[in-house]
C-alpha cells in the first residue's frame, strides 16, 4: 500500500507548474521504485531463506525418524549404540548422511557416546549437549563455531540414549543458491524496467533521453549482456542514482552468475563423477541427462538410448511397482532409497536404491540410482550364515554366552547349560546371581579374579581357565572357559564373550592318569635295578632309589634337570635315552661299531649294551644299560626309559674264571692253551711289523729222582718257587707259561736271539743259584737246589708255530745231552749250539774262528 501511494503521488506531481518542481517529484518516484525494489528483493529472500529453513527441519526429522525406525530391532534393547551405528550406516538411511545430516548418540548426561560418522565434525559445545540430552525431542536452532544449524532431537525408550541429527544451512544453502540467485536476478532485471518505464512516464523530455538510455541499459543486461553501463555523468537526481544502481546490480549480477556458473560446473563434476548412477528428468518424467556411472549400469553404450526414455515405465522391471513409484513422487514430491528393481537394455535386472529430488521450484528432477544387488545378496546370505550359526550355537555341546557388564547379566545363554548345569538358560539369564552359586565354592575367587584382571587391561583380552560347577542335582562338574573381552570406542569394559566346554570325563581320565602316574613312580622307586626316564625336552622325570645308590647322586639334584650325563661322564654329553628320545638311529649305529651296542632282543626299538665307567665308584664300574622308547597312542615317542645294571662284581668274576681257566693252579702261571693263543698273536705282529720274536723252553733237570727223593709235595712247591725265579729273570714284556709238568716256555717278544740267549743265561744261573725250601710228605722241613736246561729259538720269516716250538725243544734236549743246566740255542740250517754255563754270547761260525781254537 505504501508503494501504491507513492506512485499515485507522483501521478498527481505531474501536471504540478515548474519544471524543477516535475523533476524534484520525478527523482522521488525513481527512489521509491528503487526502495520498493530492494524492499520486495528483502522479502523474496526472507521467503527463501524461510522455506530453506524449513526444509532443513523437515529434512533433519525425516532423516532422524527413519534412522530410529531402521535402528528398531531386538539389538536395541540390549544395545542401543551399536544399534544406531548399524542403522545409520544401512543404505536405507537416507540421503546425505555424513555430508548434510551428521546422527550422533548421547547419553543422559550429554556424553557422546556415539560420535557422528564424519571425523572432526564440529559439534556443540558440551553445555549445549547436556542442554539437548535432558531436553524433550523436537528440533533446536544452535550456533556451532559462529555457524547457524538446526538439530533434530529423538529419545530412545528407557531414556538410555538420545539421538542427534545436526544439520548445517550453508551445507544446503550451496544447492539452493543457484535457482535463488536466477530467480532474483530475473525479479531484479524486471523492477529495473519498471523503473524505467515509470521514469519515462513521469520525466516527459527531461528525463526521456537519460531514461532510454537507462532503459537499452536495463534490456542489454536483460538479454544477458552483463557489462556494467557507465553512470550518468553529472547527475544527483533520481535518474543519476538510478543509473549508478543499475551499475552495480549488474556488477552483483556479474558475480551472482560467476558463482552460479562455479557452482554449475561443481554440480557438473558430481553429477559425473558420482559413482551412483545419476539422472536429470523434466516435468513429464523423461531422461534429458544421464552420468556414466547410470549408462554402465543400465548396459548402455550410447547416452541417445536413454534420452527420452519414461523412467518409472521403461526401466522398472515390474510396472506396479513403477506405477507405486510415480504415485509416490507425485503425492510427496519427492522419493528417497525407493527399492525397486531395474531392467538393463539387454533385458537383465538388478535391485537398486532410487533418490529424486522436489521439484517445486523447478521443472526438472534430480535422482540417484545405486546398484545395491551384491549388498542385497551379502545381506540376504547373512541372514542365512546368522540363522546357521543361531543353529550350530543352539546345537553345540559347549555352553556359549555374552555377559554384559553394564547389565550385570547374561545377554545370551547357549541352550547347552541346561545340559551341563541342569538350569534352564533363561533362568539363568533371569538370575544373575544364580551364576555364583552355580560356580562351586572353592573355585568363585578365582573365577572373579580372572575376569577382573581381564577388565583391568588394555584392549581386547582372552582369557583361559578352568573351574568346578555345582549343578541343579548336587553333583560337580568341571568346566574349561575360554572367553574375550570386548570393549566400546572409549576403551571401557563391554561384554565378555566365551565358551565353556565341560571336561569332566577328561578331568577323570587326567585323575586316573596321575593315579597311574604315581603308581608307576611307586613301582620305579622299588624297583631293585637303576632306571631312568627322560621326558620330551630331555629332562629327567624319574631317577629311582636304585640309581641314587648306584651312581650316589640324590634324586632332588637332576629331576627336571639335563644333568643325566654327570654321574657318568666328566663333559656334558648324551647318554643312550637321549638319542633315542632323538631318533638318532644311525649316531646310535656308529656309537655300536665302537662299543658293545646291539639293538634289544627283548624291547621293540631298545638299544642295549655294556660299558665301563672310570668315573662312577672309587674303581670305576662296568654298566649294562637298555635304553627303549616310551610311546604315546599314535606311536610318537613322548619318554625315554633306561635301566642301569653293575657288572662290576660279574666282572670280577668272570675275569676270575678267564684266568682260572688260562692259568696254572699251582704255578701262577699261564697254562699252555694260552701259551699257544699267545703265540698265535705275537707271530702275527712280529711277521706283519718285521720284529723279532724269540721262543725259550725250560725243562728242571732230574725232576723225577727229584720227587722221589722228596715227595710229591715238595716237587709242587720246587715248581711254584722255580716259577717265581722264572718271573724274577724275564723281562716286564715276557709272557711265561708252564708247558706240561716240569717243561716250562718264556715268548720274548722284540727279542733277536743274542737277547734271548741273555734272558735264558740269567734264568739257568738264578735257578742254580737258589735254595728251595721244601716240606717233605712226612711234614719234615728241607732244603735243596735244582738246575734247569732250556733251549732258545728266534722266528724265521716264513715259520710257523709248531716249527719254532720244535726248534727250541731241540735246542732244550740238545743242552740236556750236553750235560744238563746249560742253554742250548738253535740256529740256522737247523744246527743246535750249547753255550758253556757264564757264557752270554754265541760262539761265531766255524769258519769264523781263530786258528788256535
Amino acid at each position: 500500500m505504501r508503494l501504491e501511494g507513492r506512485l499515485v503521488t507522483a501521478a498527481s506531481d505531474k501536471h504540478s507548474p515548474g519544471q524543477g518542481k516535475r523533476g524534484r517529484h520525478g527523482g522521488s518516484l525513481v527512489l521509491a521504485v528503487v526502495v520498493a525494489t530492494l524492499v520486495l528483493l528483502s522479502m523474496q529472500y526472507l521467503f527463501a531463506m524461510g522455506y530453506l529453513e524449513a526444509h532443513v527441519q523437515d529434512h533433519l526429522e525425516g532423516h532422524l525418524r527413519q534412522v530410529l525406525n531402521l535402528a528398531r530391532s531386538p539389538a536395541m534393547a540390549s544395545d542401543p549404540a551399536q544399534a544406531l551405528r548399524r542403522a545409520r550406516e544401512d543404505p536405507l538411511a537416507g540421503y546425505g548422511e555424513g555430508r548434510l545430516v551428521h546422527t550422533y548418540g548421547l547419553d543422559p548426561s550429554g556424553r557422546v557416546l556415539v560420535p557422528p560418522r564424519r571425523p572432526g565434525l564440529a559439534l556443540p559445545p558440551p553445555a549445549v549437549l547436556a542442554g539437548l540430552a535432558r531436553g524433550g525431542p523436537g528440533g533446536r536452532e544452535l550456533t556451532i563455531q559462529g555457524r547457524p544449524a538446526w538439530a533434530a532431537v529423538e529419545r530412545l525408550p528407557g531414556g538410555g540414549l538420545v539421538v542427534v541429527s545436526q544439520g548445517f544451512f550453508t551445507d544446503y544453502l550451496q544447492p539452493a543458491l543457484g535457482p535463488l540467485i536466477r530467480s532474483s536476478l530475473l525479479a531484479t532485471l524486471g523492477l529495473v524496467v519498471l523503473i524505467v518505464l515509470l521514469g519515462a512516464f513521469v520525466a516527459r523530455r527531461r528525463i526521456s533521453r537519460p531514461l532510454r538510455r537507462l532503459t537499452a541499459e536495463a534490456e542489454r543486461v536483460a538479454s544477458g549482456d552483463l557489462t556494467p553501463p557507465p553512470p550518468l555523468a553529472g547527475r544527483g537526481d533520481e535518474l543519476g542514482r538510478l543509473s549508478l544502481a543499475l551499475n552495480h546490480m549488474t556488477l552483483a549480477a556479474q558475480r551472482m552468475v560467476g558463482q552460479a556458473a562455479l557452482e554449475q560446473a561443481r554440480f557438473q563434476r558430481l553429477f559425473n563423477d558420482s559413482k551412483d548412477g545419476a539422472f536429470i528428468t523434466d516435468q513429464q518424467g523423461r531422461l534429458v541427462e544421464v552420468n556414466e556411472a547410470l549408462m554402465e549400469m543400465l548396459g548402455c553404450t550410447d547416452r541417445a538410448q536413454l534420452m527420452g526414455k519414461d523412467q518409472a515405465r521403461e526401466l522398472f522391471l515390474d510396472p506396479e511397482e513403477g506405477r507405486l513409484y510415480g504415485d509416490t513422487l507425485a503425492a510427496q514430491g519427492y522419493v528417497q532409497d525407493f527399492p525397486a528393481v531395474l531392467r538393463r537394455l539387454d533385458g537383465s535386472s538388478f535391485e537398486a536404491l532410487l533418490t529424486v529430488t522436489d521439484a517445486k521450484q523447478s521443472h526438472i528432477r534430480f535422482g540417484l540410482i545405486r546398484d545395491v544387488t551384491r549388498m542385497r545378496a551379502a545381506q540376504r546370505a547373512l541372514v542365512e550364515s546368522e540363522a546357521r550359526y543361531r543353529r550350530l550355537v543352539d546345537n553345540a555341546p559347549d555352553i556359549i554366552y555374552r555377559w554384559s557388564f553394564e547389565q550385570n547379566r547374561f545377554e545370551y545363554l547357549s541352550t547347552s547349560a541346561q545340559e551341563i548345569t541342569g538350569y534352564s538358560p533363561q533362568r539363568l539369564v533371569d538370575s544373575p546371581a544364580l551364576l555364583w552359586q552355580v560356580v562351586h565354592p572353592e573355585d568363585r575367587r578365582r573365577v572373579r579374579r580372572q575376569w577382573l584382571r581381564l577388565m583391568r587391561g588394555r584392549g581386547p583380552a582372552v582369557g583361559q581357565q578352568e573351574f568346578r560347577i555345582l549343578t541343579a542335582e548336587g553333583g560337580a562338574r568341571w568346566l574349561m572357559e575360554r572367553s574375550i573381552l570386548l570393549r566400546d570406542e572409549l576403551d571401557h569394559p563391554l561384554a565378555l564373550e566365551g565358551i565353556a566346554t565341560d571336561i569332566t570325563d577328561r578331568k577323570l581320565v587326567e585323575l586316573e592318569l596321575v593315579r597311574g602316574q604315581q603308581m608307576v613312580e611307586d613301582t620305579l622307586q622299588g624297583l631293585p635295578a637303576a632306571v631312568m626316564v627322560l621326558d620330551r625336552e630331555h629332562k629327567v622325570a624319574h631317577w629311582n632309589r636304585a640309581l641314587e645308590a648306584l651312581t650316589g647322586v640324590p634324586a632332588e639334584q637332576v629331576v627336571g634337570s639335563n644333568r643325566q650325563w654327570h654321574p657318568f661322564y666328566p663333559q656334558a654329553q648324551p647318554v643312550l635315552a637321549d638319542l633315542i628320545l632323538e631318533g638318532q638311529d644311525e649316531q646310535i649305529k656308529h656309537l655300536a661299531e665302537a662299543e658293545s651296542i646291539k639293538p634289544s632282543k627283548l624291547v621293540e626299538g631298545g638299544w642295549e649294551g655294556e660299558g665301563f665307567y672310570p668315573g662312577l665308584g672309587e674303581k670305576g664300574t662296568y654298566l649294562y644299560f637298555l635304553a627303549a622308547p616310551i610311546r604315546d597312542a599314535e606311536g610318537r615317542v613322548v619318554r625315554a626309559v633306561e635301566t642301569l645294571v653293575d657288572l662290576t662284581d660279574k666282572r670280577s668274576l668272570e675275569q676270575e674264571l678267564v684266568k682260572l681257566s688260562v692259568t696254572d693252579n699251582l704255578t701262577g702261571l699261564y697254562n699252555q692253551r694260552f701259551f699257544y693263543a699267545s703265540l698265535g698273536r705275537e707271530m702275527e705282529t712280529s711277521q706283519r711289523y718285521d720284529l723279532p720274536l724269540s721262543l725259550l723252553m725250560a725243562d728242571i733237570d732230574l725232576f723225577k729222582s727229584f720227587n722221589d727223593s722228596f715227595g710229591h709235595l715238595a716237587g709242587d712247591q720246587a715248581l711254584s718257587q722255580f716259577a717265581e725265579v722264572l718271573g724274577r729273570c724275564v723281562r716286564g714284556m715276557d709272557l711265561c707259561c708252564r708247558y706240561g709238568g716240569e717243561e716250562f716256555v718264556v715268548l720274548l717278544p722284540h727279542a733277536a736271539l743274542p737277547e734271548a740267549m741273555k734272558v735264558a743265561e740269567r734264568v739257568r744261573a738264578g735257578v742254580a743259584g737258589t735254595v728251595l725250601q721244601l716240606e717233605t710228605n712226612e711234614g719234615q722241613r728241607t732244603t735243596s737246589r735244582i738246575t734247569v736246561s732250556l733251549g732258545v729259538a728266534t722266528l724265521g720269516a716264513k715259520e710257523d708255530a709248531q716249527e719254532l716250538v720244535r726248534r727250541a725243544d731241540a735246542a732244550l734236549y740238545a743242552a740236556k745231552e750236553a750235560g744238563r743246566n746249560l742253554v742250548g740255542a738253535s740256529l740256522a740250517e737247523g744246527q743246535v749250539q750249547v753255550l758253556p754255563r757264564g757264557t752270554l754270547a754265541l760262539a761265531p761260525p766255524p769258519e769264523e774262528q781263530p786258528a788256535s781254537a
